[in-house]
């Protein structure tokens, strides 16, 4: 056991536990079953719905049996990220968890602290007969990550508590009292394949951060998504270029680090057009300016992104059908290529082109670019209330190629919907956010209109509600006032720009009085995700003071 060693042992014994069990978003049964069997184990109820959603009941402690019970809340789905290359399957194998004492972290994947430290929590509290508490109501939800499709399906009849302690906040010494709404708006845009002769180009965004879009889109991080589409944009420009795959980020709230694409150049775009006679143009000719575009969007981005993000590496290389990986080229050496269309070039042109099924035609190739470079991205606007707090944004999560009649997602019924549905498209998925709901609206309308302009359609869906400030909270006088018994401060009151299932279970259960906490992590959803091990130890303290005291 590689956590064995921290404090508190009985937290990071349950967290590794987790970390053994893939628990991806709509990866869950395994995870769930194991929370049944854990409270069945116990003598607790335990009930488990068809969402795999959990609620697990502990009675007070002795000389608490009589007070008011205590909602403890968290997700078990995590935002399953690896490395490009990593040897993992994130569906079936266990995290492999490393700690030097001051965080934990997962080799080459992200960790799921987000939030498979509220589950820890939870269990550690279940499984002791030392910390004294009020009777105890722990719900666990699925597929948080992927729009609180579980909250949203959980039914609360039998929960009799109206003190809710939300344990999915990333950051110690805050309290998050409100968040903002949100939605998954699904885009697509229809393709067509055929076969085209041309010579087989990958085109790889990679190094940049990545991160929770909520928390971080203020950061101004880089997207690779986006990136990708304004380099397709200007290759189009110049180049005839198709699209056999394209694939980029990992969900719609993370802020995409990495995007690939493999390409089939054609030919120049005047070519395309029929606007140039004579020989096809070389092959390192048609690559060098495809590096040399490559090279002018990462140096543009480089200096839009400044150290705000600085890892942004564009690679391009050939694809070679060979045992021998294929080699990069450093486009730092491509700012300025000439293009040669000897005879000796439309030679080695055609040696190396071969006619590749299933090319999407670059005319779809420029209708994508447009339509990701015609989107809004981003913060849109900041609180009029709350300095430094965002109010609008959204996030391009994931750019990749879906099949077969995409106009319902999953098989859910979507919020709404355009008309029609297409065999096989464009994704593009975005997670939209406000904590105020016409903006909301109005942005998705502005993104409905855009999507069917380029003969798209869309679907919305997980809509979820914001979470007001209460004026009047006793949970928080009274949380606020054992931080600051226990630490000599004040604990700092805080609205976030994320959705927190708290609005949804405001909306199911009557008068609830519920906060957020959580103890520090830094880069969720991404593969750099730690957790800190002390701040770990003081929120575990910090809450069974809390319990204690209520």
């Amino acid at each position: 056991m590689a956590l064995e060693k921290l404090e508190p042992k009985e937290v990071f014994k349950w967290f590794e536990e987790i970390c053994n069990i893939p628990h991806g978003s709509g990866n869950l049964k395994k995870i769930s079953n194991f929370l049944v069997k854990f409270a069945k184990d116990r003598n607790l109820y335990v009930r488990q719905d068809k969402s795999l959603n959990i609620i697990i009941k502990k009675p007070g402690t002795k000389g608490y049996e009589n007070h008011e019970p205590v909602i403890l809340q968290g997700h078990m789905d995590m935002v399953a990220v690896c490395e490009k290359g990593a040897k993992i399957n994130m569906e079936k194998d266990a995290l492999k968890v490393q700690t030097d004492g001051e965080f934990v972290w997962a080799d080459k994947t992200s960790l799921g602290g987000d939030d498979g430290i509220a589950v820890a929590y939870a269990l550690a509290l279940l499984d002791s007969d030392k910390i004294p508490h009020p009777p105890l109501e722990v719900i666990i939800t699925t597929n948080e990550e992927t729009g609180m499709d579980g909250a949203m399906a959980l039914k609360c009849d039998d929960i009799t508590g109206r003190r809710m302690i939300n344990i999915d906040n990333e950051e110690e010494g805050a309290m998050i009292v409100s968040c903002a709404g949100g939605a998954r708006f699904h885009g697509y845009l229809p393709i067509s394949r055929e076969n085209k002769s041309g010579i087989k180009v990958k085109i790889h965004v990679k190094g940049l951060q990545g991160g929770h879009s909520g928390e971080m889109i203020v950061k101004g991080r880089g997207n690779a998504n986006v990136i990708m589409g304004r380099l397709l944009l200007e290759i189009t420009d110049a180049l005839e270029v198709g699209i056999i795959s394209i694939n980029g980020g990992v969900a719609d709230n993370a802020i995409a680090s990495d995007c690939e694409a493999e390409l089939l150049l054609m030919g120049l775009a005047s070519q395309m057009h029929g606007n140039i006679q004579g020989p096809d143009v070389s092959f390192f000719s048609l690559f060098g300016k495809m590096s040399s575009i490559a090279y002018k969007v990462e140096e543009e981005f480089k200096a839009e992104l400044g150290s705000r993000d600085p890892g942004l590496s564009i690679v391009v290389e050939e694809v070679v059908e060979t045992s021998l990986p294929p080699e990069e080229t450093d486009i730092s050496n491509m700012a300025s290529v000439n293009l040669d269309s000897s005879v000796d070039a439309y030679t080695e042109t055609h040696e190396k082109r071969e006619v590749v099924s299933g090319v999407i035609p670059c005319s779809e190739v420029i209708e994508l670019a447009r339509c990701i470079c015609a989107m809004p991205y981003g913060v849109q606007a900041m609180s009029a209330s709350i300095d430094g707090l965002v109010e609008t944004s959204l996030n391009l999560g994931i750019l990749k190629i879906v099949n077969s009649n995409v106009g319902a997602i999953e098989g859910k019924e979507a919020a709404s919907q355009s008309s029609g549905t297409v065999e096989e498209a464009f994704l593009l998925d975005y997670s939209v956010r406000s904590s105020i709901a016409p903006a909301k609206e109005a942005l998705l309308r502005k993104m409905e209109i855009i999507i069917e302009g380029f003969g798209g359609i869309y679907e919305i869906t997980g809509e979820y509600p914001g979470w007001a400030y209460a004026e009047k909270s006793p949970l928080r006088d009274k949380m606020a006032e054992v931080f600051k018994k226990l630490y000599k401060k004040d604990i700092r009151i805080e609205a976030i720009h994320a959705g927190l299932e708290c609005g949804l279970f405001s909306e199911k259960i009557q008068h609830l009085d519920c906060v957020s906490i959580g103890p520090d992590m830094q880069d969720i959803h991404s593969t750099g995700e730690k957790l800190s091990v002390a701040s770990t130890k003081r929120t575990w303290e910090y809450l069974c003071e809390v319990l204690k005291e209520l």
